[in-house]
């Protein structure tokens, strides 16, 4: 079988080969073009970008060897595979054919089928390259993620330094257990940013060496809250209260910046997952905040698809409970359906909540993108930039339909099947 839309640019002076070809290459499937000028070919490959050239060396004015090398100089078509099928059959020829680069050399009289295993061939080689083009891009793009987390992390401690300085000016001695916190603190800063060269570093820095400390933090502002009222009125209240609020707010964020830095990097291989069954446990996660809303969920037909668990658990939590969570005036409903396509699934998550004006829809997903404030909707900001990391992972597609007091409807797309080059690239990634 060819890949769809496979189209194959036939050039040959003998019109009875040029038959023969046309008409066998039809019947398998393949969109085909035909020639038999040099200088046609060239404008045909630039103008239609064929998916392989199949090219005879005894053309009049313009031989396959000089075609093949215009093609071969060109940009846009370089990336042409071109087998020569030719009744010339001189060694020297043959080597010259693919020192310009060519991929095959078939000689005349030729056997159709065996012309159809040789493009299959190629096709598949070809499909193969572009999926690994495609892996560097989504590598590039996660390097300039990180990127961008860093630059916020780095500004967060920024401030958090600046809110320690306050504490240590307006409560002085009866903060000294605080303030030596604080530095310890500061000293793991110090550490985290040291180690951000590599993704897997930060996110155990962020784990284990931030949590702890900010935990501290929060617990000896609110013992002196507790503890020392009458010394704290006014002004020094007002800050320990930022301080602890502040706290709570970075440990959110550590949280969310972690499962950021770890969505779409799960080392599992991809298996065959039902996704209703996925979905099911992302509404036991949510089991609460549920109840407390009265929030109804209806889920439909679900495929099962090569996939990880954990990362569609996550995937689903984070849409669901936004759904919820972005409709305060009536009882939440959330509907959760599919709308199949010829080699994806389009999965759909809808709610009837406030909605998105248009002109928001392509900054949402982008990391710590928030549309209201802490106090209206808590949140980080980061939800759905890991909904887009995932399912960019799986090589698909996230956006939203919504217009603001009409609900919103978040749509992604999944592969029917996992390619088999794909796998192999992820797997090669993550050893």
């Amino acid at each position: 079988m060819c890949p769809d839309n496979s189209t194959i640019l036939i050039v040959d002076d003998s019109l009875s080969d040029l038959n023969l070809l046309s008409r066998f290459l039809k019947s398998r499937g393949f969109k085909i073009l035909s020639t038999n000028n040099g200088l046609r070919t060239i404008s045909q490959a630039e103008k239609n970008l064929p998916d392989i050239i199949l090219l005879d060396i005894d053309l009049p004015k313009m031989n396959g060897l000089k075609i093949c090398e215009k093609i071969k100089s060109n940009s846009q078509t370089e990336d042409i595979p071109i087998i020569f099928i030719t009744g010339n059959l001189d060694l020297d020829v043959k080597i010259k054919a693919f020192q310009l680069g060519a991929v095959d050399y078939i000689p005349k009289p030729f056997d159709p089928q065996e012309v159809l295993a040789r493009i299959q061939i190629q096709l598949k080689a070809n499909q193969m390259h572009k999926v690994k083009q495609w892996q560097n891009q989504q590598l590039k793009q996660a390097i300039s993620q990180q990127k961008i987390i860093e630059q916020k992390l780095r500004k967060q401690q920024a401030q958090e330094k600046k809110a320690n300085h306050q504490l240590e000016v307006k409560v002085a001695k009866k903060t000294a257990e605080l303030v030596h916190t604080t530095q310890e603190l500061e000293a793991k800063n110090q550490e985290l940013k040291r180690s951000n060269a590599e993704l897997e570093s930060f996110a155990y820095a962020v784990s284990h060496d931030l949590q702890a400390p900010l935990r501290s933090i929060k617990m000896f502002a609110q013992l002196l809250v507790e503890e020392y009222p009458e010394l704290l009125q006014a002004q020094p209240k007002e800050y320990l209260d930022y301080i602890i609020s502040g706290a709570e707010q970075m440990e959110n964020l550590i949280h969310d910046l972690l499962a950021y830095s770890r969505a779409g990097k799960n080392q599992q291989t991809w298996i065959p997952v039902n996704l209703e069954d996925v979905v099911n446990k992302a509404i036991r996660n949510l089991n609460a905040m549920i109840q407390e809303t009265k929030a109804v969920i209806k889920v439909g037909k679900l495929p099962t698809l090569m996939v990880n668990s954990t990362e569609m658990t996550q995937l689903f939590q984070n849409l669901i409970s936004n759904g919820i969570k972005f409709c305060t005036k009536q009882q939440p409903v959330v509907e959760i359906g599919t709308i199949p396509h010829r080699d994806r699934w389009e999965i759909f998550v809808k709610d009837n909540g406030i909605g998105i004006d248009s002109k928001y829809h392509n900054q949402i997903f982008q990391v710590f993108q928030r549309l209201h404030s802490e106090d209206d909707y808590p949140g980080t900001g980061i939800g759905l930039s890991i909904c887009h990391k995932i399912v960019k992972h799986y090589g698909g597609k996230i956006w939203i339909e919504s217009e603001p007091d009409q609900g919103s409807s978040i749509h992604f797309t999944l592969l029917s099947q996992l390619p088999t080059p794909h796998k192999l690239i992820l797997e090669t990634t993550n050893k």
